[in-house]
């Protein structure tokens, strides 16, 4: 009988661990975001610098991003539109390439643009 106390207890145990590696309710979590220009930017004035599509490799993704200059000369980063699947560790590369649908395109571009340092931020 000893056992069997031990042996559920430690079902349990591992049941939970379990759960907090993979948090299977994630998978029907969703967060819509919707944020405007920031507080005291005119979105009118805001000039369009460059745009570009998603395009996803391991999630379903799709949406615009877009970088905006504002007429201070701040510049700002937004996604329009953008969705993509819930899951851990996703993430979201931004390089200056024609054709990146594969990760060795989007390694060689980053690095190209960077100067060979792997698309970290200076």
């Amino acid at each position: 009988m000893h056992k069997w106390k031990l042996a559920i207890a430690v079902l349990a145990i591992a049941l939970f661990a379990a759960w907090y590696a993979f948090r299977p309710e994630r998978l029907f979590v969703n967060h819509r975001v919707n944020e405007g220009f920031p507080a005291g930017k005119d979105p009118s004035s805001a000039q369009v610098l460059e745009s570009g599509t998603f395009y996803g490799v391991m999630h379903p993704t799709a949406g615009t991003a877009t970088i905006y200059r504002l007429g201070n000369g701040d510049r700002i980063l937004r996604f329009t539109n953008f969705s993509t699947s819930n899951g851990p560790n996703v993430h979201v590369y931004l390089v200056a390439a024609d054709d990146a649908k594969d990760s060795a395109t989007v390694k060689s571009a980053a690095a190209n643009r960077s100067g060979n340092d792997q698309g970290k931020h200076r």
